[in-house]
């Protein structure tokens, strides 16, 4: 939360004026400012479909609140196949599609006209179908190799993965199965610009099927798909297909971006290396628009480590990769703009990072939950100095004892995933009060939000009390 330290400044004002600066991508459209209200899942609702009325009073809190950017969270185009069983999934039909488009309209009514893009994911074989009950349980997932995800080693580990998990995914070998993938893909950014989004983010990171792809473990020997030239590298076979589809089916104006690990933080995955290489070759392609930086996947979930809330630690989370990637490409209009997503929590630090071409946008994901209206109440408030005009440093009640009970301890040990999940699950609770019209609560304990908001709200009122009359009207 804010912490009164100070004045405004001259440097305050020259720093406001760096963030709330308009920026021109590749394809003509201008971003308002700097700020990006980074993709989270929003937990809203059970068992997929499209977005709810929790959704708009959500989306319209973050539209007020002076973001140039607001990216969904998840949504999935397989409908059996989600990340979570809160997750949004691919428009099917017109009566689907109106649910997308009033929630288009309700972002783009806000005075401050903030752009919205729909995050079009396959979450590959981290798709879980105990948790998810969006298919039997022995179903598998689908991913290029057959496997499921180690969150832990040893026993505890071992059985986390094995219920989550029952059964390996299916590697998928036929070329036309990745075909229609990429068919599917595409028509999900060609509904979203139908139903009056501003774009599309792939989700290419994370351990999700488009990253598991580019990743040399869980890919280790790619195949050559149909129609793409020889010089394109096997492993973004999938990725160029897609974004050419999505060049070739949309408006030019429709924005296309993509989020991208800069490493999987895993032995045998994804290195920064190689991640620059990927990154340079979609930027020589000329189909991208934005690219956003991030890292981690279940195994290591270094995208939503609690250790980014505390503003004294990995304060730039990913800075590293993209201080030294971002003098090799060519800065927006003329190529993609780059987003970095992790620990830029206030004012002095996103303009200095805007400065020096750290990254050209800033993405800010949990603090968006308990503060909506961050960037105009705090990061360019005028009134706030720059003590004030920060986030982030604050604990979640009860999370160390949660982290105990769940498997995960303060030494490092146990299941890394737990320990993120229960900072990304109270997030979302938050989310989940601010759909309902109820302010978030800093001080709620993590075992309150769990009973109350999932439990109550999303499991039983939100279940059986509340899917009949959802699907009926």
């Amino acid at each position: 939360m804010a912490i009164p330290n100070g004045h405004p400044t001259n440097n305050s004002q020259d720093e406001i004026k760096v963030i709330s600066s308009p920026l021109a991508l590749p394809n003509g459209v201008v971003i308002p400012n700097r700020l990006v209200k980074a993709a989270m899942a929003e937990s809203i609702g059970l068992g997929g479909g499209p977005p709810r009325e929790g959704h708009i009073n959500l989306y319209r809190r973050w539209a007020e609140g002076g973001w140039g950017i607001i990216i969904s969270g998840n949504v999935q185009i397989d409908p059996r196949q989600l990340a979570s069983p809160h997750d949004l999934t691919l428009p099917s039909h017109r009566s689907t599609l109106q649910a997308y488009t009033k929630l288009a309209s309700t972002v783009h009514s806000a005075s401050s006209s903030p752009l919205l893009l729909m995050q079009i994911s396959h979450p590959g074989l981290q798709s879980s179908s105990t948790i998810n009950l969006s298919r039997w349980p022995w179903e598998s997932a689908v991913a290029p190799c057959e496997d499921r995800p180690t969150v832990s080693e040893g026993p505890v580990g071992w059985l986390w993965s094995h219920v989550m998990w029952p059964t390996k995914s299916r590697q998928i070998v036929n070329i036309y199965e990745w075909v229609e993938i990429v068919n599917t893909f595409v028509g999900a950014a060609v509904l979203a610009e139908r139903a009056g989004w501003d774009g599309v983010q792939l989700h290419s990171a994370h351990g999700y099927l488009l990253a598991e792809y580019l990743s040399p473990l869980t890919n280790p020997d790619p195949k050559p798909l149909p129609d793409v030239p020889g010089s394109i590298p096997l492993r973004l076979h999938l990725l160029y297909l897609i974004l050419k589809g999505m060049h070739e089916n949309t408006g030019k104006r429709f924005i296309k971006a993509v989020k991208v690990n800069c490493s999987d933080f895993v032995q045998g995955g994804l290195d920064e290396e190689q991640a620059t290489d990927i990154i340079k070759t979609l930027v020589s392609w000329s189909l991208l628009d934005i690219i956003e930086i991030s890292g981690g996947t279940y195994s290591s979930p270094a995208f939503a480590s609690p250790e980014s809330l505390k503003t004294s630690s990995r304060q730039t989370l990913f800075a590293h990769f993209t201080t030294s990637l971002l003098p090799s490409l060519p800065p927006p209009p003329t190529g993609p703009a780059i987003i970095l997503t992790g620990g830029l929590h206030d004012r002095q630090l996103i303009a200095s990072s805007l400065k020096e071409r750290a990254c050209d946008l800033v993405g800010i994901g949990r603090p968006a939950c308990l503060f909506p209206q961050l960037p105009n109440e705090i990061i360019l408030n005028p009134k706030l100095g720059d003590g004030e005009a920060r986030v982030g440093g604050y604990s979640i009640p009860g999370s160390d004892l949660m982290k105990i009970i769940l498997g995960e301890s303060n030494r490092n040990e146990g299941i890394k995933l737990v320990g993120a999940g229960i900072s990304t699950l109270w997030h979302e609770w938050q989310m989940c009060r601010i759909g309902r019209g109820v302010e978030p609560d800093i001080n709620m304990h993590w075992l309150r939000g769990a009973l109350v908001e999932e439990v109550w709200f999303e499991v039983l009122k939100g279940g059986p009390m509340g899917w009949w009359s959802y699907w009926r009207g």
